[in-house]
């Protein structure tokens, strides 16, 4: 419950000082975006997709404590065969172990 109640202050003061938003038209800050390939969604998340966001992530927030305006967008690529493949394959396992799984 502490836990909840701190994140919850902070979150109210990102909110009231606008930390996380950008203004791509203002001319008061010189600009920094964060760009990385989207994590391709063909099986289960995994510390990979994580090492990979890590570091646009840190240089990211680094310039906005260089008081740098920072876009820093964040999406998955959720399309194609790669998402069928890996829903077949989800639903045969869940079909062949259960749900949470239960292997022999």
């Amino acid at each position: 419950a502490v836990v909840s109640t701190q994140s919850t202050g902070y979150q109210e003061i990102w909110e009231a000082e606008k930390i996380f938003e950008s203004d791509a038209n203002s001319i008061h800050s010189e600009k920094y975006f964060g760009c990385i390939p989207y994590p391709y969604m063909n099986g289960r998340l995994h510390l990979g997709h994580c090492f990979t966001i890590t570091k646009v992530e840190y240089a990211s927030r680094y310039q906005r404590l260089k008081g740098k305006n920072v876009l820093f967008p964040f999406a998955y690529h959720c399309t194609g065969m790669p998402i069928k493949a890996c829903a077949d394959k989800l639903t045969y396992e869940m079909a062949t172990f259960g749900c949470p799984p239960n292997f022999p």
